[in-house]
C-alpha cells in the first residue's frame, strides 16, 4: 500500500501494509554486502561489543529470531554508540547502533520509502530512489537556467545544523498523520524518533534530532521537510528545488521570488529550524551589469559543487577544481619513482603514467573526475585544466612553473606519450563510450575486499576443503586489510 499526495483520503499505514520477510532479507544482504566495498565497516561495534563477523556467526539463526521478534511486534531497539567526529571543521555525531538494529533500521527505511514515494515532493532528490538522485538535480537546474529566456532571481538556503536540530514533537505528529499511532509500526519509529545512546559510558535519551549515520534518519529528514516543499512549490513561477537541507528558489519575476523566499523562511520557524547565514543567497542571475535593491546580480552562483552560469553553462567550482587538481599533485607526491629517473625525459614518461593511472585506474579518483566531468559543459575551463596538468608535469620534472619547459617538451610531446585530456574524458562520457565509474569502482573494491577475506581454507583429513557453510566467513578475530579471517 502506498500514499497519495493527499494523505488525508488514505488508510493510515500500519505494520502488515509494509512489512514482510523478504524485504528483511533483501536489507540484511545489503548491510552484509555493503563492507566488501568498505571493509572497516564490519569492524564497527556498539553497545553490544559485536562486529559484523561476530553476528554472522550465527547469521541465519538470528535474521530468523529477528523475523519471529517482528511477527510477534516484541522488537525493540536496543541503545547505540555515539560516535563524534570532525569532517572538514564541521563536528559531527554518529550514532552506531547494533548490528540487528542496522538490518530492522534499514528494513524500515526502504519499506517506508517505497510507501511514501508519491507523497514525497517530485522536488525532493535526496534519500530517494535512483529517478531523485543529486545527478537529477543537477541535471534539472541546469535545464531551468538553460531554457529561462529573462533575468532569473535566485534564492539559497541551507539549513543549520539540519539532522541535530529536528524536534521531536513536530515529527512524530507528522509521523501520526501518515501512521496509526496506536499500531506497532508507530511505536518502532517512535523509538527511533527518541532513540536511546550511549556517551562516556552513560545511558541517555535523546531529546532533539535524529540519529545521524542511521538509514532512517534520511527517511525522517524528508518527512519532516515535505510539507514546506508544498507550501513553496505551490508559488506560481516558482522552479523549487531541494537536496536534504539544500534549497533552492529559481524564478522569472521578482514578486514570485520574495512570496516563495517568506513561505520558506516562515516553515522553516515554524519547525524550529534555522539557516546559516554564510550560505544565504538572494541574487540577481544576469550576464551584465544590473542594479537591485534586494537580490545582489552576480553572473553565476555555486550549488550542490558545481557553478550555474547564467544562460545554463554550468563550470566546476574553485573548491572542487582544486579538489581534482590535488588529484594529480598528491599522486606525484605519493608515486616518487619517477624522481630516480635517469634522465629528465625518462622523467616526463613517467610523471605521465601517473597521471595517466590517476584518471584510469585511481578507482576514487575516477568517480570524482568522472562525476563531475558528466555535469560540466565548459570545455574553456576544462582546457585550462588540461594545459595545467601539461604544465604540472614538466614543473615537477625540470623544477618550477617556466613557459620554456614547453621548449624542452611539447605539449604535443606530452599527448604522444599518453597524457591524458579531461577535455576528451568529458566527450567520451557523453558519448557513452565510457564505462560508469560506479562499475569500475564497485569492480575494484570487490576484488580487494574478496582478497582472502571472505573464504578461508579448511583442514579435514589432511586436505584443504572450503566450507559449504555461509558461516564460515566468520571468525573469533576481525577480519584485518589483505589478511585472512
Amino acid at each position: 500500500m502506498s500514499l497519495t499526495s493527499n494523505p488525508e483520503t488514505t488508510r493510515l499505514l500500519r505494520w502488515n501494509d509494509v512489512y514482510s520477510e523478504a524485504d528483511l532479507y533483501k536489507a540484511a544482504l545489503r548491510v552484509y554486502t555493503k563492507p566488501v566495498f568498505q571493509w572497516r565497516k564490519a569492524l564497527f561495534t556498539s553497545s553490544d561489543g559485536r562486529t559484523l563477523y561476530d553476528f554472522a556467526e550465527r547469521g541465519l539463526s538470528r535474521l530468523g529470531a529477528i523475523h519471529k521478534a517482528l511477527q510477534r511486534r516484541s522488537f525493540a531497539f536496543r541503545p547505540a554508540v555515539a560516535l563524534h567526529y570532525n569532517f572538514n571543521g564541521k563536528h559531527r555525531t554518529l550514532y552506531v547502533p547494533p548490528w540487528e538494529e542496522r538490518i530492522v533500521d534499514l528494513l524500515l527505511y526502504r519499506c517506508l520509502n517505497r510507501n511514501l514515494h508519491h507523497w514525497f515532493s517530485p522536488n525532493s532528490y535526496a534519500y530517494r530512489d535512483r529517478r531523485y538522485s543529486l545527478d537529477a538535480c543537477q541535471r534539472r537546474i541546469a535545464n531551468v537556467l538553460r531554457s529561462s529566456r529573462s533575468p532569473c532571481y535566485v534564492v539559497k538556503r541551507d539549513i543549520t545544523n539540519y539532522f541535530a536540530s529536528v524536534n521531536h514533537e513536530v515529527l512524530l505528529s507528522k509521523l501520526a498523520s501518515l501512521v496509526d499511532s496506536t499500531d506497532y509500526l508507530y511505536r518502532l519509529l517512535a523509538q527511533r524518533v527518541r532513540f536511546l545512546y550511549e556517551q562516556d559510558g552513560q545511558l541517555q535519551v535523546s531529546t532533539i534530532g535524529i540519529p545521524f549515520g542511521a538509514s532512517i534518519a534520511c527517511l525522517f529528514a524528508n518527512i519532516y521537510l515535505t510539507q514546506l516543499d508544498r507550501e513553496v512549490e505551490s508559488v506560481p513561477d516558482v522552479r523549487y528545488f531541494r537536496y536534504a537541507d539544500d534549497l533552492l528558489l529559481l524564478s522569472a519575476t521578482r514578486e514570485a521570488a520574495e512570496v516563495a523566499t517568506q513561505r520558506l523562511e516562515a516553515r522553516l520557524t515554524k519547525l524550529c529550524l534555522k539557516t546559516k547565514p554564510s550560505h544565504r543567497a538572494d541574487l540577481l542571475l544576469v550576464d551584465h551589469p544590473a542594479s537591485d535593491a534586494t537580490f545582489f546580480p552576480a553572473p553565476t552562483f555555486r550549488h550542490l559543487g558545481l557553478l550555474f552560469r547564467a544562460g545554463g553553462d554550468v563550470a566546476l567550482s574553485r573548491d572542487k577544481l582544486r579538489k581534482i587538481q590535488n588529484l594529480f599533485r598528491f599522486a606525484f607526491r605519493r608515486n616518487r619513482r619517477w624522481k630516480r629517473a635517469p634522465d629528465l625525459r625518462r622523467r616526463v614518461e613517467m610523471l605521465v603514467k601517473v597521471a595517466t593511472e590517476v584518471v584510469g585506474r585511481g578507482v576514487r579518483n575516477v568517480a570524482i573526475l568522472d562525476y563531475y566531468l558528466k555535469h560540466v559543459n565548459d570545455e574553456r575551463q576544462l582546457r585550462l585544466l588540461d594545459r595545467w596538468l601539461a604544465e604540472a608535469v614538466l614543473a615537477a620534472a625540470f623544477g618550477g612553473h617556466k613557459k620554456g619547459h614547453f621548449r624542452k617538451v611539447s605539449f604535443q610531446q606530452l599527448r604522444t606519450m599518453g597524457l591524458p585530456s579531461l577535455v576528451h574524458r568529458r566527450r567520451m562520457i557523453h558519448s557513452g563510450r565510457m564505462e560508469s565509474p560506479f562499475f569500475i569502482w564497485r569492480q575494484a573494491r570487490a576484488a580487494r575486499g574478496f582478497r582472502g577475506t571472505v573464504a578461508k581454507l579448511c583442514r579435514s583429513a589432511g586436505k584443504p576443503a572450503f566450507s559449504p557453510f555461509p558461516e564460515a566467513a566468520a571468525s573469533k578475530s576481525p577480519v584485518r586489510e589483505g589478511g585472512c579471517l
